[in-house]
């Protein structure tokens, strides 16, 4: 690796962004937005709580959005168009609520990144919210200028840990996994994904009690992304 790494990948919940403490933040506004567009569902909320997941043995970091609600609603009675169900799916891909915003030290960490010269991508495993989605997001919290590149797993079709997601992040980043790091609040997700494809790992824990069962260990752990410059600095020394 070169003195400091030339691309920095951060995930997006509880990592860059908090929500404020209270009540689900999402379901009034995904339930407007679904009355809206449909009309008065019975269904909707049921689908809103669910797990639309269907993980297929031996593949479980498949992603495939569109056909999980297509076969929740069939399951149902309800059969609906390739079409519909795409408006269904961007009904529910709210942008984030005004309850989120930056965590502490997430501005000042981009800011120090951009001004070192490394390219800065979000990787985030979503349902129903793609790149374009996190794309609103991003200009919304004011980060257009420091992040460059959005990789969201309903885009890729791969959720984190799988490779996919990390290398689609590293050819938008035109660099290699050992010039790259990533910073996440997931352990398997964010560190054991990161580390499998040969990057380095921060992991945001204030607990940080790593899964027994995975060897892979994080290069550095942080409570708070105000650490992470001064981490990312010991490397270019060491």
């Amino acid at each position: 690796m070169s003195a400091l790494p030339r691309a920095a990948f951060f995930d997006l919940g509880d990592t860059l962004v908090e929500a404020a403490a209270g009540q689900d933040h999402w379901r009034p506004i995904v339930m407007e937005r679904v009355e809206r567009e449909f009309g008065p569902r019975p269904w909707a909320e049921a689908l809103y709580a669910a797990d639309i997941r269907r993980v297929q043995p031996g593949d479980p970091h498949r992603q495939d959005t569109n056909r999980w609600i297509g076969e929740w609603l069939r399951d149902r009675g309800e059969i609906w168009t390739g079409a519909d169900v795409e408006r269904l799916r961007i009904a529910f891909a709210s942008p984030l609520p005004d309850a989120f915003s930056l965590a502490a030290g997430a501005e000042d960490a981009l800011r120090w990144c951009k001004a070192r010269g490394l390219t800065v991508a979000i990787l985030t495993n979503t349902i129903t919210r793609g790149d374009a989605e996190i794309a609103i997001d991003r200009r919304r919290l004011g980060l257009e200028g420091l992040v460059d590149h959005l990789v969201s797993s309903y885009s890729v079709g791969w959720s984190k840990p799988h490779p996919a997601m990390f290398e689609r992040a590293l050819l938008l980043a035109g660099v290699g996994a050992d010039d790259a790091f990533m910073v996440g609040d997931d352990f398997v997700a964010d560190v054991v994904g990161a580390k499998r494809i040969g990057m380095r790992a921060i992991w945001k824990s204030a607990r940080p009690v790593p899964d027994p069962s995975y060897p892979e260990r994080p290069d550095a752990t942080i409570a708070s992304l105000v650490e992470l410059p001064a981490i990312v600095e010991s490397w270019g020394r060491g």
